[in-house]
Parts: C-alpha cells; sequence; structure tokens
C-alpha cells in the first residue's frame, strides 16, 4: 500500500533551488528520506515557504509543494492564533496526509502534534541534534520552550532517533512511545576510484558557521598544524555569534587556511574527495551529514570525542578522535600510509552497507508498516 507523506520543513526548500542556500543537516537527510520515498512509489509533499515552481531544479519537480503561511503576516504576539494556525490546519486538512515529518523537535511540535491528532495524521518527529534533548538545551532556549517541545514529542506516533544516547534519554522520558533508532540516509553513487592520500591535498572542514561548530577549536588546529593546509566551506548564520564572528576574523589571517564559501550539493562531495580528511570541530552534534558525504568519497574523518556517535569511528577504524588540538597533532604526525588506506577504505565501505538511502527508507517504511 502506497502511502502520502508530508514533510514539514523550511530549510528543504534551500536543496531544491537553482540556486541553493544553506539548508543544514536535518534538512540534508530529511532529502535522503523523500528521494527514498519517492523511488519506493510514495506520494511525498513539502510544505514550505511559496515559491515559483521555475526556481526549483528539474530533478526536484516531482516533489509536490504546499505553501505554508507567510510568516510576516498577522500582527506579531496572536497571529499564531488567528493566522498560522488556522492556516496549517486547512492545509493538512484538505491534503489529508497519512504520515507528517518534522525533522526538527521544537515547541512548533506541539502545535503540529495537536492538529495531526485531530485530523488522525501519523505524526513522525525526528530528532536532529543531542542537545536538544539533554540539557545543554537551556543555554539557548527557555523552560517554557522545553515543556511545549516534550508536549510535541506526547504528541507524536514515533519518535526516530540518531544514535543510542537520544534513545536512552528518549525511551526514559517517553517511554509509552515507539522510540527507535534509524540511521541517517544518504544518497550514494558507487566509485572504484578513490584518491589515494597523495592526491588529496587538504584537511577539509564544512559547515554553517555558528557556536556549534566550534570555530575557536579550528582556530586552534590549524594554528597548531601550519604544515598543513585547511580548506574551510561554508557561510555564517544570519545571526552570528560573537565568538564565532571572532574566530572566522582570525581564521581568515592564518597563512594555511582557505576559506572558500557556501557549497552546493553537487560540489560537496569533489571537495572532500580531494580532502585528505574532513575535520569536526563542533561542540556537539547528533550524526553529522557531514561524515556521510566524506565517507561516501572514501575520506577519513578527524573528530573530537565529543562528536562520534555511538563510537562509530573507532570501532570502525573510520578516522582519529581526539581530545584536544595537541592530541590531534600528535596522532595525526604518527599516521602512516597503510593505516590511512585501511581507514579510507573502511569508511567508503561502512558508508555504503549502513546508510544507503534506499534501504534505510525501505526500513523506515517497515517500522510504520507501509510497504
Amino acid at each position: 500500500m502506497m502511502a502520502k507523506f508530508l514533510f514539514y520543513d523550511d530549510k528543504i526548500i534551500n536543496i531544491l533551488l537553482q540556486d541553493e542556500k544553506p539548508s543544514g543537516g536535518a534538512a540534508i537527510q530529511a532529502y535522503g528520506w523523500i528521494r527514498g520515498l519517492l523511488a519506493a512509489g510514495h506520494e511525498v509533499y513539502l510544505m514550505t515557504e511559496p515559491v515559483d515552481r521555475e526556481l526549483i531544479k528539474k530533478d526536484c519537480q516531482d516533489i509536490k509543494i504546499i505553501p505554508d503561511y507567510n510568516p510576516s503576516k498577522g500582527i506579531r504576539w496572536i497571529r499564531w492564533v488567528y493566522y498560522r494556525l488556522p492556516f496549517i490546519y486547512g492545509a493538512l486538512k484538505k491534503h489529508k496526509p497519512d504520515y507528517i515529518y518534522k525533522g526538527i523537535p521544537s515547541w512548533h511540535s506541539f502545535l503540529l502534534g495537536v492538529i495531526c491528532h485531530i485530523l488522525n495524521i501519523k505524526f513522525i518527529q525526528r530528532v536532529s541534534n543531542d542537545f536538544l534533548i539533554d540539557d545543554r538545551f537551556f543555554l539557548k532556549y527557555s523552560k517554557s520552550h522545553r515543556l511545549f517541545q516534550d508536549f510535541g514529542f506526547k504528541l507524536s506516533d514515533y519518535i526516530l532517533c540518531q544514535n543510542d544516547y537520544q534513545l536512552k534519554l528518549i525511551a526514559k522520558k517517553f517511554p509509552d512511545k515507539t522510540n527507535l533508532k534509524i540511521s541517517n540516509p544518504i544518497i550514494l553513487k558507487s566509485s572504484t576510484d578513490l584518491n589515494s592520500i597523495g592526491s588529496r591535498s587538504y584537511i577539509a572542514w564544512l559547515g554553517l558557521f555558528q557556536y556549534q561548530k566550534n570555530l575557536k577549536l579550528l582556530y586552534q588546529i590549524a594554528s597548531l598544524m601550519h604544515n598543513e593546509q585547511f580548506v574551510v566551506a561554508g557561510k555564517a548564520i544570519p545571526k552570528i555569534d560573537e565568538e564565532t564572528l571572532y574566530y572566522l576574523n582570525e581564521l581568515q589571517e592564518l597563512p594555511n587556511v582557505k576559506l572558500i564559501g557556501f557549497l552546493t550539493r553537487q560540489q560537496v562531495l569533489p571537495f572532500l574527495a580531494d580532502a585528505k580528511f574532513l575535520l569536526n570541530t563542533s561542540h556537539y552534534e547528533g550524526f553529522s551529514n557531514t561524515f556521510l558525504e566524506a565517507m561516501a568519497v572514501g575520506t577519513p574523518i578527524l573528530s573530537s570525542d565529543l562528536v562520534n556517535p555511538d563510537s562509530i569511528i573507532t570501532k570502525n577504524n573510520l578516522g582519529i578522535v581526539y581530545k584536544d588540538a595537541h592530541d590531534l597533532h600528535t596522532q595525526y604526525c604518527s599516521l602512516q600510509a597503510d593505516d590511512y588506506q585501511i581507514m579510507s577504505s573502511n569508511a567508503y565501505k561502512h558508508v555504503f552497507q549502513n546508510h544507503d538511502y534506499r534501504q534505510l527508507t525501505q526500513d523506515l517504511t517497515n517500522i510504520l508498516n507501509v510497504n
């Protein structure tokens, strides 16, 4: 039985546009689910800001767009009640999907959960980042925000986690819900010609410039490993914090650092294929999609012990896990060429065996009892 899925997300559209914009990891993994569901014959809708279909890529025209509310319309503070909620309710009642997928938990999840409950639509909530469900949440959001986010979890039919840490916390807090761990999907194209370390010329860093990504640590590592070339791809978020802005400026002064700006989806894999390693410096993640993109081209990963979901890097020898900049420098300098080639091969095999979007979409539909 084929099903109708609606993805409620305002960032996925950035991937679909001919003139791409930064989208974030939650949108990238949602796009993987969308592609998998379409390939399996399901009907897929995206509810997002209105956009001219002529601006959408030709290979994305099979995704049906439902216009969301105009965020600038209405009187502030009360527009949710008299405009936004009725708009969302009316759109979902009209199109009546079988499932709604929300990629990032927030207080909006509560509102969406209520509408789904009224309209008898199954609500799928994905946990996109570890910090959203532990005490680090309160460094950025209020207690009332957490309260309504938790109400959203309680109203969901399925809570999908990325790693064991998330699953443990969610299962403890919401034991009566259907809580599952399912890996991030990635659209893969197999290759038998992976670049050797001799043809790779730099250490890559990829992401949005924001506090989570810890540009301070990136600066410390690049300063210490001055004999290595670092190529940094990314773009600042609209409201960039002071620490990130400071170290972004400092990075621009280092002679071994090159900032190349935002990369489109088509540019990411070639960028990573020419890199010796992908460097991750984040304070926290859920499961970084950049890991999967790097592994897809046989590029091992350098990541701190704060970001090693389910210990996949250490368990599967996919790269180097470090404690700080000096520890990374020590381990990096002792690495042999043969060890590197093993890491590269392991990375490539691991992503194809565990993260192919078609297989994971099949796993997801099995969970939902949709064939």
